[in-house]
């Protein structure tokens, strides 16, 4: 980037307006477009590289799990030193995305290549020890350099570009798999590498704060917060559905409704499209109606349509209802971030962040297994679509738990 970029970026104060801070929003979000890329094509298409291997859905849904088994402590870990790290030319939270982008890179440029079911399990591990260190830190440098009334704001444009590179990986993940099998990884590694050195202008602001800003609370001093807890064990159920429906849902499109690999990508775009609207869309509702609120409400939603995806066997009704829960679970999906920063005590931007992906960590652990598991044992139940239809009312049920869990908190 140049240094006529890097001098229009300025901290933005109390009052500033999100119009005011557009191109610090943009380069601060492209590394989520890269990040929501990599992980898409690594959890969608990775499970039929390992499925070669495993001749398993269990099995796969296991190794998928085993994300989880990492997000349980890294991202903790690593959002809590970010907050500890010493002022440095890179300041407190750059060293850790630097250190985990090539370790995420290898882990996807080996996945394709890997000869046995060993190798793929150890490239899967690898991509997630470095996601891990990369995303609580990059994650709490919004909260550095934010106020508090632009965290929502925030979270809705990197929920688009999040939005963006879940779709444009699962869209053109299925034609570049077609054409050659390593093709989708390279790419999503190739992405994530140009996306994070965007975060190059925003170095200067994030050692300013770093120099400023106090350390005031410990990790065990924000696990004793009752709201923390509520919240983690709120995003804990919200994510056990999201996992267990992005690592599955091009298996139930493929293996349950019989379609290509084509078809499936297709079918998610439409998802995408919807993901990708709903995060403005989270914005202006949170700003009318309050962050609880919202969630609340998108997460009935979204639970009930997603319980209700096991009732067709075909593939028409099912787009007909997907792009309204997919809408609702846009919605929802793009405030936690916000919501663990607000409820948050001050002080612990980078631990609130890795708590955010310890939760998700326990839900990602559990969805891949549960939804596996249930498809595995419920061929009789849907037989049908080959016990894949088992996939909606896990995943449905498990996001409506979480709706009173979020009624509790107060922000």
């Amino acid at each position: 980037m140049t240094d006529a970029a890097d001098r229009r970026l300025t901290l933005p104060g109390e009052h500033t307006a999100a119009r005011e801070i557009r191109p610090l929003l943009v380069l601060l979000g492209l590394p989520t477009f890269g990040l929501a890329f990599a992980l898409s094509t690594l959890t969608s298409y990775g499970p039929s590289l390992l499925l070669d291997h495993a001749h398993d859905p269990g099995v796969v849904g296991a190794i998928l799990g085993g994300e989880g088994a990492l997000a349980l402590a890294l991202p903790l870990v690593s959002g809590a030193l970010s907050d500890r790290l010493p002022p440095s030319p890179l300041g407190k939270r750059l060293p850790f995305v630097l250190l985990g982008a090539p370790m995420a890179l290898a882990g996807l440029v080996l996945l394709p290549l890997a000869v046995n079911l060993l190798v793929a399990s150890i490239a899967v591990g690898l991509f997630f020890v470095g996601y891990y260190l990369y995303y609580p830190p990059y994650r709490a440098m919004y909260a550095d350099l934010l106020p508090r009334h632009l965290y929502a704001r925030s979270q809705a444009s990197q929920g688009v570009l999040r939005g963006v590179g879940l779709g444009v990986a699962l869209l053109a993940g299925g034609f570049f798999l077609d054409l050659w099998r390593p093709l989708p990884f390279v790419v999503a590694g190739s992405l994530l590498l140009v996306t994070t050195l965007a975060l190059a202008p925003v170095t200067r602001l994030q050692r300013r704060v770093s120099q400023e800003a106090p350390i005031t609370m410990s990790v065990r001093e924000v696990l004793r917060s009752k709201g923390m807890r509520t919240f983690a064990a709120a995003n804990a159920l919200l994510e056990l559905g999201f996992a267990g429906l992005r690592s599955f849902i091009v298996l139930y499109v493929t293996k349950g409704l019989g379609h290509s690999t084509r078809v499936a990508a297709a079918v998610i775009g439409v998802v995408a499209v919807a993901y990708i609207a709903g995060a403005p869309l989270a914005s202006l509702l949170e700003k009318r109606f309050g962050i609880i609120a919202v969630m609340t409400w998108s997460g009935v939603v979204y639970g009930v349509g997603l319980t209700a995806g096991a009732v067709p066997t075909s593939l028409g009704p099912e787009l007909v209802l997907l792009p309204f829960v997919a809408l609702a679970g846009s919605v929802l999906l793009t405030l936690p971030q916000a919501l663990a920063f607000l409820v948050a005590p001050r002080g612990s931007e980078g631990v609130a962040a890795g708590l955010v992906d310890v939760s998700r960590g326990a839900g990602i652990v559990l969805g891949p297994l549960m939804v596996g598991w249930a498809v595995r044992f419920s061929g009789g139940l849907f037989s049908a679509t080959h016990g894949y239809a088992a996939l909606w009312p896990v995943i449905g049920i498990a996001t409506l738990a979480a709706v009173p869990l979020l009624r509790r908190l107060q922000v």
